[in-house]
Order: structure tokens, then C-alpha cells, then sequence
């Protein structure tokens, strides 16, 4: 029985020792598989790029890795910007010491890493990395940045911010990914002073699959600076624009090849140079959006916006793209909803909507060609919007003043907005006495339909024929 015993306790010492020498060298592989799915998922989505280096250097407990890409800039942007260049320096744990002591699915990975970014329009610090790459397949990813600053450059905005702290979740499969970001504060800066600057950010998505996900952000404060004289001129840093109690949701879904998109913005308090406001809220919606027509189009604006279509060709370019992706989008019932606008201003509330859609009615033309009116009349529009009078007439005033203080005689400052005023007035007082717009004792308000190619609005049609 000593013997048997004995030989039972000597087997299961050589079995766990195989399992300890050989086990690393077995995960060392499928660490080596995950961290290659890592990268791919990093890369897939990128434009045009260079891969300059991707090593892996494979060790018996622990193995080494380095990836740099370069991303060329956008030829769309009028600016000149430099190449994007990502650099991932990596050491990855795969001993024994990791799988055996982590919980299941077990640890079969932990990677350690460092980001480098170059390139783009705000100088970044580096970013430590740790990757747990489960036995399962799923990964967790966990950024955890202390406070720092980078100093600003004439291509590229600097940055002051708090501790950063992220995770990113993934399932096995890669299918569901979970997100959760937070940041205390941080503050854009230029060489001649603050640009920007919030506090207290918070987002979190979530995407349970390939074709649903939802995206939560919120911020605590949110400061836009107007520019200083220079570098140490003491004059005071003047806030353009700030925001209290931001939040935005993104919702989408994605069947058959058609996407549904929801975007809601609200903000607690909303503050200009000349103005403040209450609680103000911004729906926008799109149903039935063809993805690969989306990227058409997308593909189409950025040729426009490059010297690859000439001048003299940008009409007919344009005509083509029309001609060729409205079909389409009417085709899908393509749908887009302004829902709700709503703004709290001293003087009361702003209220409008908007809805649009394509309708692939029965009486759709057979044939469409790049006229747009031709298939303009399958546009559906319905909209209002009421808002105080006073608001109205500062709203144009601030529209028009620009357009003054341009134009050909010199004017002060004070002079070209009292003009920008009287015009605000005149205009306003004419589309009221033409039914246009419509006054009810201090509010002003309007409506706008579109259908079978006539717009009627407040009540005044007008044949688009």
C-alpha cells in the first residue's frame, strides 16, 4: 500500500511538474494569439497606414513585443497636419504564477504596456496599459493615467489633466464590449494661454453585440476661452461659451443593413458672452439609414474636399453623387427627427421640432435623375417653432453683425451691432406682415410642411415646381 501510494504522490509530482515547465510554453501561444487579436481589432479600422515595426519576442515565463504604425494625414483636411504615429511597447506575463493564482476563466496573459501617440491635434502623454487575456478568450483593459501636463507646440495643443482613469471589457467571441472612462479635470492649452477646459467627465458604453450599442457621457462643467493678446500680456482669459450638467446619450441599431441612430444632449445651464440660459435640451434621430450608402456618401464629401475633383467638375460630381444615392436613401423610408429643442432664456421658452423622412410612395418616379426636384417631392417635412420675440431678434442680430462689420466702410464694434439690430427688426417685422411668422403677444412662431412637392409654410404655400 506504501508503494502504491508512493507511486500515486511521485506520479501526480511529475504530472504537475510537466503541467509547470510545459504550461508556460503552451499559454506563451495563446498569448501570442491574443495579443495578435489585440492588434487587429487596433489596426481594422484605420485608413491607409504603414506598419514600421511589429515584433514578438516569445520568452519561457514572460515575452516581449513592439508595434508602430503610421496613419498619413487626411488629404480632406485644408490644413497641413502631420502622419499619425501609434507606438505599443509590451512585456507579457505568462507564468505559472499568473494562471494558477488569478480566478476563472483564468489569466492566461497579463499584458503591460505603454501608448505613445504623435500627431494628432493635442500632445498626449503616454499611456500605461494593463491587458488581462483570458483563457476564455474574453480581455480586460485598464488605463490608469496620474495627473500631468504636456506643454503646447505650434501644431499641436498641450494639455493639464487630473488622474485618468478607464477599463475596457471584452467578452469571448469579442462581441460584447463594455467601456467606463473618468477624468477629474483637464484644460486645453496654447502657447498663448487656456483654450478649454471641464471637469469631472464620466463615460460609459456598452455593446452587447454587433448591431446594438449605447454610449453615456457626462460632464460636470464644460468652458470654452475667448484668445489673449500673448504669452504673459495679463490680460484676463474672457469664457465664450460654458456649460453646466452636460449629458449626452448615443444609442444605435443596426438590422439588414439599415441604422438607427439616436443622439440626446441636455445641459443644466448653458451660458454665453452676452447671454445665460436654463435647462436646454437637443433630440436628433435617424431610422432606416443604408450604412453602405452612408459611406458613400461620406466617401463623396471627402473627394469634394480634396483637389481630386477640379473645379470645373465639383457640380457634376456632386450631380452624380445625388443622383446616385438618393434612390437609395428613399428606397430605405430614410427618417430624421430634430426632437425635442427646447431651451430655457430669460425671456421664456424656446420650442421647436423638426421631422423629415423619404417616402417610396406608390406614386414614386420610375426614373430618377440628378434634378433635384425631381426627387424632392418625395421629401416629407413637418416642423414648428415658437420662440420669445426678444430672443428672435438677438438670435438674427448676432447672425447678421458678422456680415456688417465685413463689409466695405469701417464701423466700430458698438455701430455694427446696433445696424445688425436695425436690420433684425426690419426683417423680422416683414416676414410677420407677409404671414410668414406669426406674433401672440410677445412670441413669435412658425410651421413647415413639405409633401408632393409643394412647401407650405405658416400657411403660405409655395410649389417647388
Amino acid at each position: 500500500m506504501r508503494r502504491l501510494l508512493g507511486g500515486v504522490a511521485l506520479t501526480i509530482a511529475i504530472v504537475l511538474g510537466l503541467l509547470l515547465a510545459v504550461g508556460p510554453l503552451a499559454l506563451g501561444y495563446l498569448a501570442k494569439a491574443g495579443y495578435e487579436d489585440l492588434l487587429t481589432d487596433l489596426v481594422e479600422d484605420l485608413p491607409d497606414r504603414e506598419i514600421l515595426e511589429n515584433s514578438y519576442q516569445r520568452g519561457w515565463f514572460a515575452s516581449s513585443a513592439a508595434f508602430e504604425v503610421l496613419i498619413p494625414p487626411d488629404p480632406a483636411e485644408q490644413a497641413p497636419l502631420r502622419p499619425t504615429r501609434i507606438r505599443l511597447d509590451s512585456r507579457i506575463e505568462q507564468g505559472p504564477l499568473l494562471w494558477l493564482t488569478t480566478r476563472f476563466p483564468p489569466v492566461i496573459g497579463r499584458v503591460h504596456a505603454r501608448l505613445a501617440v504623435e500627431g494628432l491635434p493635442v500632445v498626449l502623454p503616454v499611456l500605461p496599459i494593463s491587458i488581462d487575456l483570458h483563457g476564455d478568450g474574453s480581455g480586460r483593459m485598464q488605463l490608469r493615467v496620474p495627473p500631468g501636463e504636456t506643454l503646447p507646440t505650434a501644431q499641436a495643443m498641450g494639455l493639464q489633466h487630473g488622474p485618468l482613469d478607464g477599463d475596457l471589457v471584452v467578452s469571448a467571441g469579442q462581441e460584447a464590449v463594455e467601456v467606463r472612462l473618468m477624468l477629474s479635470e483637464g484644460v486645453l492649452t496654447t502657447p498663448t494661454g487656456p483654450l478649454a477646459r471641464l471637469s469631472d467627465l464620466r463615460f460609459e458604453a456598452d455593446r452587447p453585440d454587433d448591431s446594438a450599442g449605447t454610449g453615456r457621457l457626462r460632464v460636470s462643467s464644460v468652458e470654452l476661452m475667448g484668445a489673449t493678446d500673448g504669452v504673459g500680456s495679463g490680460a484676463p482669459v474672457q469664457s465664450q461659451l460654458r456649460l453646466e450638467g452636460l449629458s449626452a446619450t448615443l444609442s444605435r441599431t443596426l438590422r439588414e443593413g439599415l441604422l438607427d441612430l439616436r443622439l440626446g444632449l441636455a445641459a443644466q445651464q448653458l451660458a454665453t458672452a452676452s447671454m445665460t440660459y436654463g435647462r436646454s435640451e437637443l433630440g436628433l434621430s435617424g431610422e432606416r439609414l443604408d450604412v453602405e450608402a452612408l459611406a458613400d456618401l461620406g466617401e463623396g464629401i471627402r473627394l469634394l474636399a480634396t483637389d481630386q475633383v477640379g473645379q470645373e467638375m465639383r457640380g457634376l460630381f456632386t450631380a452624380g453623387l445625388i443622383a446616385g444615392l438618393a434612390p437609395r436613401f428613399i428606397a430605405s423610408a430614410t427618417r430624421i427627427g430634430v426632437e425635442p429643442i427646447r431651451i430655457e432664456t430669460p425671456d421664456g421658452l424656446v420650442l421647436g421640432r423638426l421631422d423629415l423622412r423619404l417616402d417610396p410612395g406608390t406614386d414614386s418616379p420610375s426614373r430618377l435623375t440628378s434634378g433635384v426636384v425631381d426627387w424632392l417631392i418625395l421629401l416629407r417635412a413637418d416642423g414648428d417653432l415658437e420662440l420669445p420675440e426678444a430672443v428672435a431678434l438677438d438670435w438674427m442680430t448676432r447672425w447678421l453683425e458678422p456680415g456688417i462689420e465685413d463689409g466695405a466702410l469701417p464701423t466700430s464694434e458698438s455701430a455694427a451691432e446696433q445696424a445688425a439690430r436695425q436690420e433684425a427688426e426690419t426683417l423680422l417685422a416683414g416676414w410677420i406682415r407677409d404671414g410668414w411668422v406669426t406674433r401672440r403677444d410677445t412670441r413669435i412662431s412658425s410651421a413647415l410642411r413639405l409633401g408632393d412637392g409643394l412647401l407650405t409654410i405658416n400657411g403660405k404655400t409655395v410649389p417647388l415646381r
